[in-house]
């Protein structure tokens, strides 16, 4: 089994992602024209995990074992439940299963080779997906909004709104990380910015505007100054959000069940009606730590619950930090430090990062441009 260890990650994280995004891309058309979904992308994940799973019990399998608490947490919170081990539940579990093994598996990046590949594929998309978000604006082409029904919002390429939130925001962060001094004379940088605009989601608009404050905040020195940009964001945010919110879509919601259920889009209505009967009919005590759901749809998509809801207390602590453990692997300057987290700050509104097959490549595509640009650092080079 020598030939595990020659396995070069970069060039399959430049497959992953083409594999990923081209078959979303084409999921997303075929379901518009004739309502199909390509299952084919369900064997292909399944064949990446099996792969990764195999990859461990001969290389790592201190990864194996920390994945194998996760499937002895899951079972048992199940084998407690009346109604257990559904295919939506099982579903649902190995989402968060893949998510993990991905950002376990490329927990090690030291090769340098292939990195430039995959940063011109990954930009290649940008170019591709921004250019079908702009076109859609302009011409309302139903096939690629972000939501059914009246709510605007274009995301090209993407099915769900959640996986194109985070695909921008991770977006944008590779540009104010990986050339952190010359980002804003990429013309696709500024392209990607436009197309976010555009995608439509409260998150994206919130990521950007955190994003903006902790970069104008960078470049001023004095701390006065600093607190008065940080005052003008505050209020500008507050007066674009009005702006948002009074559309008739959310001033309706607003006038109807509140300030709360508008910004998080239900979710709270969601926890409340769904949520709470189900863990009052369903859940015993132990299930308060190790989680326990049968039907995933009772899910509020809020981050932390829903990982509480599968995991318990116990679970969701341990997956938070073995994915801390095993992402946040490199030493980070406070400014990347604050970038980071509005990306993991999004979520607590938003939902669906970690139950996201799609995801963590995009993460993974993150953490090498990190790398490289660390690299370039420590070499006394900024690339254009």
């Amino acid at each position: 089994m020598n030939w595990l260890s020659k396995i070069e990650k970069s060039h399959l994280i430049f497959l992953f992602l083409l594999i990923f995004f081209g078959i979303e891309a084409l999921n997303k058309v075929q379901d518009y024209y004739f309502g199909l979904h390509f299952e084919i992308q369900k064997y292909l994940k399944g064949l990446c995990l099996v792969g990764i799973l195999l990859y461990f019990l001969f290389k790592d399998r201190i990864k194996l074992f920390a994945l194998t608490v996760f499937i002895i947490l899951f079972c048992l919170g199940q084998y407690f439940l009346s109604e257990s081990f559904t295919l939506p539940a099982v579903i649902g579990f190995l989402k968060y299963f893949f998510f993990l093994s991905l950002i376990l598996f490329f927990a090690e990046i030291n090769s340098t080779k292939g990195k430039i590949k995959v940063f011109k594929l990954f930009e290649i998309i940008l170019w591709v997906n921004n250019a079908i978000i702009l076109i859609s604006a302009l011409f309302g082409l139903e096939i690629f909004e972000s939501y059914p029904g009246d709510r605007w919002g274009y995301n090209g390429l993407f099915m769900a709104s959640s996986n194109s939130t985070y695909f921008y925001i991770i977006a944008i962060l590779y540009f104010v990380i990986y050339n952190s001094k010359t980002y804003y004379k990429n013309a696709l940088f500024w392209f990607t910015v436009l197309a976010s605009l555009l995608i439509g989601t409260k998150s994206i608009y919130l990521a950007i505007i955190l994003i903006g404050l902790v970069l104008t905040i960078r470049l001023v020195k004095k701390l006065k100054l600093k607190v008065i940009i940080a005052s003008f964001f505050l209020l500008f945010s507050a007066a674009l959000g009005y702006i948002f919110f009074s559309t008739d879509l959310f001033s309706e919601i607003i006038k109807q069940e509140g300030w709360l259920t508008a910004i998080l889009s239900y979710r709270d209505q969601l926890f409340i009606k769904d949520t709470i009967p189900y863990i009052q009919e369903h859940w015993e005590t132990i299930h308060y730590f190790i989680g326990g759901l049968s039907n995933p749809y009772v899910r509020p998509q809020l981050e932390l619950i829903d990982l509480w809801l599968y995991f318990g207390f116990l679970g969701m602590i341990l997956y938070l930090f073995v994915f801390a453990k095993s992402y946040f692997n490199f030493s980070l300057a406070v400014y990347s430090k604050c970038l980071l987290a509005i990306l993991f700050i999004v979520p607590f509104i938003t939902g669906n990062f970690f139950y996201n097959a799609s995801v963590p490549i995009y993460l993974v595509v993150l953490k090498l441009a990190i790398i490289k640009s660390q690299e370039k650092l420590s070499n006394g080079v900024e690339y254009s």
